[in-house]
């Protein structure tokens, strides 16, 4: 008796050791299965995106994207890759006196006041890259009543004011806000913070198509395609590639062509393959016999140079290449409506003088350094060129 009297005053002696030791295990057990508190959604940057995905921030970092819309600091000229002329500001005004740089990679630049509204009314406000002169913006509006509202192409994660958005920077002419000045990593993923927290791909958006590229590339929100002093605008080749026939009904897209990623216009210096195919790649029976002159190529004709950002060099050429590939051979053909407001309002393709007058004369002698030839000429030059109907 005197052994179990004992035993029972050991185990009732343990008891609140056991409970303290179960009490603490149960702790541990709640702390490692605690659940945190779920990330919310914003904004993180591309230095964010670039820890883990250097290789594709490397490319990017050196396009044109990222430096749609430079920031001023400090009174200095923003960097931008691949451009080290000084950027002559509008007359009577200093770096000091501007807030936002647009543009400056590679065709123009723009400038923003100190209020936030873009420089207009002088003949000085938009620098011309290519030849280094200057010309007007919005000569016929007055300084200081622009509003800044092109932020849907020009920086990430603009909100606009209707949308809700407050004016960036406290600056009464900007018509929004935005989380980074160009168009960075989450412009086209949207934004990051989950992502960058869990690391899944399903955190993040991957759209691979054309029209992803098309919420900025594009003008006329009926896809038509815009024009303006004899030249298509810029920025349309969504609305071109939409009217190019076989490219657009068998889906050879933007990124069948291009690494979105990497720069085009510096292809040659940036990292990566702002183009990464070329013609042949697909069409490999293509016929050239009938035109080997000069060095032409397929580009030279199907992409010629009809649209204008900055400058043009002709009557028939501007500074970027149009991705509307089809060319209609008609002699009587015409790019554009009888108001020059709109391109390919028929859908019938390039016209022959866009396609052609830039190495050859027309008519009245303009054109680029080749011989003179007539539309008829040029015609039955054009039809069944390749051998096929």
């Amino acid at each position: 008796m005197n052994i179990m009297n004992t035993m029972k005053k050991k185990i009732i002696s343990l008891l609140p050791a056991i409970f303290f030791l179960s009490f603490s295990f149960l702790m541990m057990s709640c702390e490692k299965d605690e659940v945190k508190d779920p990330v919310t959604q914003a904004y993180v940057g591309s230095e964010t995106c670039m820890t883990c995905h250097a290789d594709h921030y490397d490319k990017f970092i050196k396009s044109g994207h990222p430096f749609k819309f430079n920031k001023v600091i400090d009174g200095t000229q923003p960097v931008v890759p691949y451009r080290s002329e000084v950027v002559p500001t509008p007359a009577g005004y200093g770096w000091d006196d501007i807030t936002y740089m647009i543009g400056g990679y590679f065709w123009k630049a723009r400038f923003i006041d100190k209020k936030g509204y873009i420089m207009t009314e002088q003949d000085d406000t938009q620098f011309n890259i290519a030849d280094g002169s200057q010309v007007a913006y919005h000569g016929s509006d007055p300084m200081g009543t622009k509003i800044y509202d092109c932020g849907k192409c020009h920086v990430t994660g603009w909100v606009s004011i209707a949308e809700g958005g407050t004016p960036h920077d406290g600056l009464e002419g900007m018509g929004g806000e935005f989380a980074e000045g160009g168009i960075h990593c989450e412009a086209c993923h949207g934004m990051g913070a989950v992502h960058a927290d869990s690391e899944l791909a399903t955190d993040i958006t991957i759209d691979n198509s054309s029209a992803d590229c098309g919420r900025c590339h594009t003008r006329n929100e009926d896809n038509s395609i815009a024009a303006k002093g004899g030249f298509i605008k810029h920025h349309e080749q969504y609305d071109e590639w939409l009217a190019s026939g076989g490219h657009f009904s068998s889906n050879i897209g933007c990124n069948t062509c291009h690494d979105p990623h990497a720069s085009t216009v510096n292809d040659d210096l940036a990292p990566g393959e702002g183009v990464k195919a070329s013609c042949t790649s697909c069409h490999t029976d293509y016929n050239m016999d009938k035109h080997t002159y000069g060095g032409v190529t397929c580009v030279t004709c199907h992409m010629p140079l009809a649209s204008k950002s900055a400058l043009k060099t002709g009557d028939y050429t501007g500074d970027v290449h149009s991705h509307t590939f089809k060319i209609n051979p008609a002699a009587d053909g015409t790019l554009f409506n009888a108001e020059g407001t709109l391109a390919n309002p028929e859908g019938l393709g390039l016209s022959l003088d866009y396609a052609c007058y830039s190495c050859h004369k027309d008519d009245a002698g303009l054109g680029g350094a080749m011989s003179a030839k007539t539309m008829e000429e040029l015609s039955a030059k054009a039809t069944n060129f390749h051998g096929t109907e």
